[in-house]
């Protein structure tokens, strides 16, 4: 089933990827991840610029890098659907009981989005190299909490991890 808004996402997806200040924070982060003990790191966009075309679920957009040969370790979000693309990478990516490979970011299709439901376990496994990954999530910035699946710890992802806002 075709969620009838991936063609707008898939558009604003194009345009964050054209934009030369997100692919400098972009390379700011795979810079930074090499020397992280985190299995990702991030950078939350201000989704400001974009409120006209959003859909009216989406309530914030993300850039993660996540390590290569790192799984991102299973984890679900109780207040959030998770609306994800990975731009670069190869690995698996396992939502539910459910494995499979990953599929790259396709702007003309539908296929290549993972819609993670509130409260789904998910976790993403890159292989070789860094991945690169946007999502979209249905609360706002300050208030995505992340629930570990195997150690029940919580964390709550604050804008202070950001290192920088784009217009």
């Amino acid at each position: 089933m075709k969620v009838k808004y991936l063609d707008t996402l898939n558009t604003i997806v194009e345009t964050l990827w054209k934009n030369k200040a997100i692919r400098e924070t972009i390379q700011n982060l795979k810079m930074k991840i090499r020397e992280s003990q985190e299995p990702f790191i991030w950078s939350v966009i201000d989704v400001d610029s974009f409120q006209q075309n959003l859909p009216s679920n989406i309530k914030s957009i993300w850039v993660f890098v996540l390590k290569k040969n790192t799984p991102s370790i299973a984890h679900y979000h109780p207040n959030s659907t998770q609306h994800t693309v990975i731009i670069e990478g190869t690995g698996k990516v396992k939502i539910g009981d459910h494995f499979e490979e990953l599929k790259l970011f396709g702007p003309q299709s539908d296929k290549s989005w993972y819609i993670i439901d509130k409260n789904t376990p998910h976790e993403f496994c890159p292989e070789e190299q860094d991945m690169l990954v946007i999502s979209f999530h249905t609360c706002l910035s300050n208030e995505l909490i992340e629930i570990g699946c195997d150690s029940g710890e919580q964390r709550l992802y604050e804008r202070v991890q950001n290192n920088s806002d784009f217009a």
